[in-house]
């Protein structure tokens, strides 16, 4: 160990010589290793950390299959009667829970004041010890909480207990003011606890943040969710496995149970079940594109460690009378080696520690510039892995670069070195080949990462380009929370006449906000619907013709939205024949407006207009047809069937405003008006369509911008790499360059011949890198829209890039040898 110290001291004196080269590698370090550490760290909190459950690795999701529904619901959420049929008969499983969405409003006592919307969750009593959690106040719920009448309780997350309750140790057994109604608060969940996004949750129109969820009430079934078994898939089932069960063996059991009971219960739909990982399940969306960032960073990393080896072999070559000298003088080739490393060793661990404080700058930089959709987003952080990793990249990257040079010094022969009259020309020469080789390495790395970017931007440029056959500009989105009791149906589906008192109070605040909506200043259209635009398909039903019936899961299925008169227009959405709704609809409810893609999909022939159809159970006329928009999701045109909203009027209607005044002054006068109609109506959207539009695509951008920043530091440092060759070798042969030049050859020659001798490894590099970009894009496919893993643009956009920038890198060189003054160098030599 003795000696390493002393090595390593005797580095650090050494490069403290060298200050332009010890800078550019500590900073060319700290860039490579501080990316990689950054985006591990984004991989590990997304995708490797074990959540905070008990045996978290036991912990599944399973959702339902539709044989016949197939290629337009590949996995559906969960119907109720089946979870219970399988809960009880699975020997799999050792316990399973239930939950969905639940968003409600919260105001004080007294109701005074506008409510704010907390998102929250309708969860069985058993969720809980499922997740293997227990309160840290209070208890979980009650078996008997889960019923009509006794649900009366809630669950605070910790955030939520601060920020309602302000840490009262002494809130379990208060009340609090949810949806309207007073709730009594029975526990507060721990401060780690963090309830998975799960992809594609029924009534889920944002992800991502693990603290999304701050408030857990007592899931209670309608009789007809007990007992139906086609239709109200409206759940998810978490459940937990058998010690010793595999998923796989989960998977066989509950899908042979969902098929038999479907069978015995003369089920008209051929159903199975599919069972993920908790894990798998919440970061599907996102783990492809994760490890291909990794992959590229690491990429960064072997192009920066490359550059270093060149560097690190002109300076051995540079200072081999030194070493020959320290040979001469006793020292062993292996002690001449051993110092050699621990010079890449000092140059690593300085750049390694550079390196993690950008990590943890990057880190906090992702967090916020993130999309809205990663999951577990808040819990980005530079953990104890990623500081192992980073010491694990120092070590490697100190071997790397520093390994030629160790075995240049076990090559040298001091005798010859000494009496070589030009100092270094030999061992410079023996170099050559090698420092080639690794250009060429670095070229071909360059052109896979630039071919990514092109390749992600090219998939996001068109995202962007697609005619959405709607227009975002100047208008605005409100979302009106309607969670108080007033509104909510409490009659009786026997034919008690205040059944439908919620819904004619909810039709009633809608009529209202619309009609003082269009008073505003500036407004030139107002709509409402009952979804937020591009949060995906949601509300999915089929559509059958009554005079051509066929068979469950054949019939064509389109997204049910009830919308207002207006709402097209506000929307700018094309009608292609027929006429929008109007006030006729309010006293018959039987019209409906069809897209094009609905229209062609139940009458293949044409001549939808005036033709009827069944959806849940109703017939309905089509009054008019629109053009197919991307309303809900900007890569493909939507299946779409249009209701007027008095038929069922939403509980959160989203309010579309188009107007010619700016955001941030309609904004206000939104509010206005809303609380006009209700104080207690929460807000809990309220921004321009354009941001809508901009945050559908958060993770694409994100995408693009860092390929885009991975391939701008991999082309750069390629350009470095081949000047810095370049350079070195016309400062070895500026003899033979004066002697050319005295003995007549032009100028031009001279600088022909330096550009020849650059283009053999940059050539190389360009076929062995096309090659590969063209495998790594091909697993990149997943994440492109409308772009082939061949697209010429962007592998050939990638080489003519490379091409121009190598070009650039070695012209420089070729003009130093061209303008050599051969007298002063004949003189100098």
């Amino acid at each position: 160990m003795l000696w390493l110290i002393q090595d390593l001291r005797y580095a650090v004196r050494q490069l403290r010589h060298a200050p332009g080269f010890m800078l550019t590698a500590l900073l060319t370090l700290a860039l490579g290793i501080g990316s990689v550490v950054a985006v591990f760290s984004v991989v590990y909190s997304v995708l490797l950390r074990p959540y905070g459950f008990a045996q978290a690795g036991k912990l599944v999701v399973w959702r339902e299959t539709i044989e016949e529904a197939q290629k337009t619901l590949p996995v559906a959420p969960d119907n109720y009667k089946h979870y219970l049929e399988l809960k009880s008969q699975a020997k799999t499983v050792a316990d399973a829970a239930i939950v969905q969405n639940a968003d409600v409003s919260v105001s004080s006592e007294a109701g005074d004041g506008h409510p704010e919307l907390l998102h929250g969750l309708r969860v069985s009593p058993n969720l809980l010890s499922v997740l293997g959690v227990s309160p840290v106040l209070g208890r979980a719920f009650l078996p008997q909480e889960a019923q009509q009448g006794r649900d009366g309780e809630v669950i605070l997350t910790w955030s939520a207990w601060q920020q309602l309750m302000h840490g009262d140790p002494s809130a379990v057994g208060c009340t609090l003011r949810l949806g309207g109604e007073s709730r009594l608060v029975v526990g507060v969940l721990p401060q780690g606890f963090r309830f998975p996004p799960l992809s594609e949750m029924p009534g889920q129109t944002e992800s991502g943040s693990t603290d999304r969820y701050q408030v857990l009430q007592p899931l209670v079934a309608s009789e007809e969710e007990k007992t139906a078994d086609t239709g109200d898939f409206n759940f998810v089932v978490l459940a937990r496995l058998r010690p010793g069960v595999s998923i796989a063996q989960a998977q066989n059991e509950l899908d042979g149970l969902e098929k038999a009971n479907a069978a015995a219960n003369h089920v008209q739909v051929h159903l199975g079940v599919v069972v993920t990982s908790l894990a798998q399940e919440v970061t599907s969306g996102v783990s492809a594109a994760l490890w291909l960032l990794l992959a590229s960073t690491g990429g960064v990393l072997l192009i920066a460690c490359v550059n270093l080896a060149n560097l690190q072999l002109a300076r051995s070559v540079a200072r081999e009378r030194e070493v020959a000298m320290r040979a001469a003088l006793g020292a062993g080739r292996w002690r001449l080696a051993q110092a050699a490393l621990a010079e890449s060793l000092a140059l690593a661990a300085g750049g390694g520690l550079l390196g993690v404080a950008l990590a943890i700058v990057a880190v906090r930089l992702a967090a916020t510039l993130a999309p809205a959709n990663l999951p577990r987003l808040n819990e980005l952080a530079v953990s104890l892995p990623a500081l192992l990793v980073a010491a694990g990249l120092t070590v490697g990257t100190a071997l790397f670069f520093g390994l030629l040079p160790a075995l240049a010094n076990l090559r040298i022969d001091p005798q010859r070195s000494l009496q070589t009259a030009a100092s270094g020309l030999g061992g410079a020469w023996r170099a050559a080949q090698t420092r080639r080789a690794l250009v060429a390495c670095e070229v071909a790395l360059s052109v896979v990462l630039l071919a990514l970017t092109g390749l992600a931007g090219r998939s996001f440029a068109r995202v962007m380009a697609e005619d959405r056959h709607f227009a975002a500009d100047h208008v605005m989105l409100a979302e009106a929370a309607l969670y108080t009791p007033q509104y909510a149906d409490r009659g009786s589906p026997s034919g008690n006449p205040g059944a439908d008192a919620g819904s004619k109070r909810r039709n009633a605040f809608l009529d209202q906000a619309l009609d003082r909506l269009r008073e505003l200043p500036g407004v030139t259209a107002v709509g409402m619907t009952n979804i937020v635009p591009l949060t995906g398909d949601i509300m999915i039903d089929s559509v059958a013709r009554p005079d051509h019936p066929l068979p469950e899961g054949e019939m064509p299925v389109a997204n049910l939205r009830f919308v207002s008169p207006g709402y097209f227009a506000a929307m700018d959405i094309p009608l292609l024949a027929g006429r929008e709704f109007d006030g006729r609809e309010r006293e018959h409810l039987e019209s409906a407006i069809v897209s094009e893609k609905t229209a062609e999909a139940v009458w293949p022939e044409g001549h939808a207009l005036g033709k009827t159809l069944r959806q849940m159970g109703q017939t309905f006329t089509v009054v008019g047809i629109t053009t197919d928009a991307r309303v809900n999701d900007l890569k493909r045109d939507a299946a779409m069937f249009y209701l007027p909203y008095w038929s069922a009027p939403p509980s959160a209607p989203i309010f579309v405003i188009r107007s010619t005044e700016s955001p941030d002054e309609l904004a206000p006068a939104i509010r206005r008006v809303l609380w006009s109609v209700d104080p207690q109506a929460a807000i809990p959207l309220l921004r321009p369509l354009t941001d809508q539009v901009s945050a559908s695509v958060a993770t694409e951008r994100f995408q693009a911008m860092l390929f885009t920043v991975f391939g701008v530091a991999a082309l750069l440092l390629a350009a470095l790499g081949i000047y810095g060759v370049l350079a070195y070798t016309v400062s070895l042969r500026r003899r033979e360059f004066g002697v050319r030049m005295a003995l007549g050859s032009p100028r031009a020659a001279l600088a022909r011949l330096v550009m020849v001798e650059a283009s053999l490894p940059v050539g190389a590099g360009l076929i062995a890198g096309f090659g590969m970009a063209f495998i790594a894009g091909r697993y990149a496919r997943s994440l492109l829209y409308q772009t082939t893993p061949a697209d010429p643009m962007a592998l050939g956009g990638s080489v003519l890039l490379l091409i121009a920038v190598a070009a650039v890198a070695t012209l420089l060189p070729a003009r130093r040898a061209a303008e050599m003054d051969p007298m002063q160098v004949l003189r100098e030599s």
